[in-house]
């Protein structure tokens, strides 16, 4: 009995035992990948598989209606001998639920997701303070969901050692790390998701009171690194994962004196050292037109300025905010605050004009560089309990003064201990304090709504020194070791700690996996006998499809008679079916009768033109030579050799075949062969290569061998029961019955090459004779029994 129970409860935990064993690092959740061009970019999906796993799929399903092109599912990646995957996944600009399964075979052994993956806009803000903020303190947060940053602070040094990869939701309580507060960028990444309706981060790269000398010397490094080890870190470590569309850049205020001449020479030579770190020559900037201070304004600073947008390749003009003067825009007559803020923000949005996204040249790291995981975290110990949203500290090594920040929805304890030699004691539990965070007059605050502050004797005297330390944080009434972070103090706010937010229920995306196929009632006809054609429609679900149209273009020589179905019409020789519901799971079919008027070969082929639904895997209306399922053809022949194809408008031109097919021996097996793939594949990308073997009336074949020769630079995944020489794979089906078609499935990584590929096969071995084409003797003989496919790599 106990055995029993054992076996019982083993085989209830292995499941969740998977589960917990598939670990995801890649892409995190709220980071954002920059589009290109094209509105695309590679998301690098990276993790731990289960034990059992030998293949990895994602797709990507749209956080909201609108926001995002859902995929369906795709290979990204075999599982490695130590159980860890890397692989790419395209993606349309878009805020995405990240969807990732493990299979073993076609088993699904465990799947999770990641919430709020974004491919839209990056940008670095650089200058001085009204590009870093922190002066109002009336900041509002970003609306909109899809508003990121990276939340943590370094104000006096830059220690990239240190530099978290947690993104956070631009709030009133963030910061916009390393170096700016949220001051008027929320605004603006509302402004821009609005209106170009993909996500937004920013990365703060700013500091206060800096002028453009002090940023060339720094730049140079001589004698001083900041502030301009600001832009460089954030370039170099994060930029060089993400990407980026451009730099803001707000300075000017503190350039009282200066030539006109020198403050371009200044900012141009910045220009030019972030281009080279990124070796990115078309790295656009947009320079604000600022030196309002107190009352005064500098014409020299505005005309470089202006300059700059003038005379330097891809720097364009950025807000002219001089006008915004007044209690109303600047709290201090310096800073911007209240409407001055919102005011700002409008300004930068309208200077980021369509114009500009269409002319500049984003920043996009290769595949093998983007990774949103990798940066520094605290060592980790105990258990995140449910309440637990996150949890951060404010340091200032100066003073010891130390705010041990948590963010939770109940109360909760914490405490702090000291890992290295030092003199600190005060390691009890206390419960946290629900404070009005304007008290301590910093908004960065109000994002946790809890704390414990660690007050000093005096300045630099007692309270926190700096060290390694245990922060620990466990429910009120908890008597556990709770939740554990260990840590090296480091200077300002920093987080170390996100929770999983609340998201939305997934976007149910109505999808319907439609497919097609067709046969005829004979192969081999006479000119004026009639030859009916049978259409299949194929649901294979989830949801009923709606809308349903078909077409087929009957190719010259061939006349449409009539139909049994009612819903059936023909205009020109343009078949058209239409159902009003087709639920999952289910077939229709749909018949013609045509009339051959003249002799010769006959390939007909029909498409879906129509459905309300998503398809996973196939695109209506995009021509009957793609290779996708919602396509199918049929041939038939006279004794003529004239060959007459289906029109295809707006597809690829049909691979011509052979018109001089003998009528079929009943003591051979006539073979042909087809490969079918789609038309384009991104650079890196996988897609599935389907060889078809054709069996014409006659002998049942058997043992057919098939050759593809992959394209340099492109790589099998699938290998199980392939052999492969080079870069040619050979795979085998065991039979092809006569008046049949059995396929061969290929799964292939496409190589890193923007070209015009292509796929050559061959049939190369079968156990009975062929009358028309001898396997096995080449690619390029212009026998049936060898193909080729053209595959685009944009």
């Amino acid at each position: 009995m106990i055995k029993a129970i054992y076996q019982a409860f083993f085989l209830c935990i292995v499941p969740y035992l998977l589960q917990a064993q598939f670990i995801i690092n890649s892409p995190m959740t709220r980071s954002v990948i920059q589009r290109d061009t094209a509105n695309r970019a590679q998301l690098t999906i990276a993790g731990k598989a289960p034990g059992t796993a030998a293949t990895i799929e994602a797709r990507l399903i749209p956080m909201a209606v609108g926001q995002g092109t859902p995929s369906n599912w795709k290979l990204v990646a075999t599982v490695n001998d130590d159980r860890t995957f890397r692989g790419n996944l395209a993606a349309h600009g878009g805020w995405y639920r990240l969807e990732i399964r493990a299979k073993s075979a076609t088993t699904v052994v465990a799947d999770t997701a990641v919430s709020r993956v974004g491919v839209g806009e990056v940008f670095v803000i650089a200058g001085q303070s009204n590009a870093q903020g922190g002066i109002a303190t009336d900041v509002p947060p970003a609306i909109d969901d899809r508003v990121s940053c990276i939340d943590f602070f370094q104000r006096d040094q830059i220690d990239s050692q240190t530099f978290p990869f947690l993104f956070s939701h631009v709030s009133a309580g963030a910061s916009i790390g390393p170096s700016n507060a949220p001051y008027l960028w929320g605004i603006l990444g509302d402004s821009l998701t609005k209106r170009l309706n993909v996500p937004i981060l920013f990365l703060g790269a700013a500091q206060g009171g800096s002028n453009s000398t002090e940023w060339t010397k720094s730049a140079a490094a001589a004698p001083i690194t900041l502030p301009y080890q600001r832009v460089s870190t954030t370039l170099l470590y994060y930029i060089s994962r993400l990407g980026m569309r451009a730099i803001l850049w707000h300075q000017g205020e503190s350039d009282s004196g200066i030539t006109e001449q020198t403050y371009f020479n200044n900012v141009s030579s910045l220009i030019t050292k972030s281009r080279q770190q990124l070796s990115h020559s078309r790295l656009a900037w947009l320079v604000s037109r600022a030196s309002y201070i107190s009352g005064t304004t500098n014409s020299q600073v505005i005309s470089a300025q202006n300059r700059l947008s003038h005379e330097v390749a891809d720097v364009y003009a950025g807000p002219a905010t001089d006008g915004l003067t007044g209690p109303d825009n600047r709290v201090d007559d310096i800073h911007f605050g209240g409407q001055g803020l919102v005011r700002v923000a409008n300004l930068w949005n309208q200077s980021l004009t369509n114009l500009f996204f269409s002319q500049s040249i984003p920043f996009s790291p290769s595949a093998d560089t983007i990774r949103t995981d990798a940066g520094w975290q605290a060592v980790t110990s105990g258990t995140v309990f449910s309440s637990l949203q996150r949890v951060g500290y404010r340091y200032e090594s100066s003073s010891h003064n130390f705010f041990l920040l948590v963010g939770s929805s109940s109360p909760v304890e914490g405490r702090l201990e000291r890992l290295d030699s030092g003199d600190f004691t005060d390691t009890s539990w206390t419960t946290l304090t629900r404070i009005d965070t304007s008290g301590y007059a910093n908004p960065g605050f109000s994002d946790y709504g809890s704390l414990r502050f660690y007050a000093p004797q005096s300045p630099g005297v007692g309270g926190i020194s700096p060290g390694s330390y245990r922060l620990s944080v466990r429910p009120v009434g908890d008597s556990g070791p709770g939740y554990q972070l260990e840590t090296v103090l480091h200077d300002f706010r920093n987080t170390l700690f996100i929770g999983n937010e609340p998201t939305p229920p997934p976007l149910v995306i109505q999808q319907a996996d439609l497919s097609m196929a067709m046969q005829t009632d004979r192969r081999i006809v006479t000119v004026g006998q009639p030859i009916t054609h049978q259409l299949f429609v194929m649901n294979n679900g989830p949801q009923a499809a709606t809308g349903v149209r078909l077409q087929s273009q009957l190719p010259a020589g061939l006349s449409f008679i009539d139909s049994p179905q009612a819903s059936v019409t023909a205009l020109n020789g343009l078949v058209t079916a239409a159902f009003d519901t087709l639920p999952a799971n289910t077939t229709r079919m749909v018949t013609i009768r045509t009339d051959v008027t003249a002799p010769g070969h006959y390939v007909v082929a029909a498409q879906i033109t129509a459905a309300d639904q998503f398809d996973p895997d196939s695109t209506p209306n995009s021509g009957t030579t793609d290779g996708e399922d919602d396509m199918a053809t049929i041939d038939f022949r006279t004794n003529g050799i004239i060959r007459y194809d289906s029109p295809n408008p707006g597809g690829r031109t049909a691979a011509s075949s052979p018109v001089d097919q003998p009528i079929p021996d009943p003591t051979k097996a006539d073979l042909s062969l087809a490969i079918q793939t789609s038309s384009t594949v991104e650079p890196g990308a996988s897609l599935t290569i389907v060889c078809a073997v054709s069996n014409g009336q006659g002998l049942a074949a058997t043992n057919v061998a098939i050759q593809v020769v992959l394209p340099t630079g492109w790589q099998l995944l699938n290998t199980n029961s392939f052999t492969i020489s080079g870069q040619t794979v050979t795979g085998t089906l065991a039979q092809v019955p006569a008046g049949n078609t059995s396929r061969l499935m290929l799964v292939v990584r496409a190589g890193s090459t923007t070209n015009l590929a292509q796929l050559t096969g061959q049939i190369s071995h079968v156990d009975q004779p062929d009358p028309d084409s001898t396997p096995g003797n080449g690619y390029n003989r212009g026998e049936d029994d060898e193909a080729t496919a053209d595959v685009r790599v944009p």
